[in-house]
């Protein structure tokens, strides 16, 4: 996933780099916001994935959508 998420910041810092808004040929500029997407890619990584959050967030939709298809949709009609 890591690799995913490396390719997602690299993909955004280019679209920053060639926004008229932000262009700039510096380097330390460049180097600069690759570090903090980069950082803010790794927060949403630890937050999401690592942190157990995506696996309990999948477990109650599943739970939900079950219950709702199994009990709660049979007694509705």
């Amino acid at each position: 996933m890591q690799v995913i998420i490396g390719a997602v910041v690299s993909l955004l810092v280019q679209w920053v780099k060639q926004h008229p808004f932000f262009s700039a040929n510096n380097n330390w500029y460049t180097l600069a916001l690759v570090l903090f997407i980069s950082l803010l890619g790794a927060a949403f990584y630890q937050i999401v994935w690592a942190g157990g959050y995506w696996d309990t967030l999948v477990t109650v939709l599943g739970t939900a959508g079950a219950v709702y298809t199994f009990i709660i949709a049979r007694f509705e009609a």
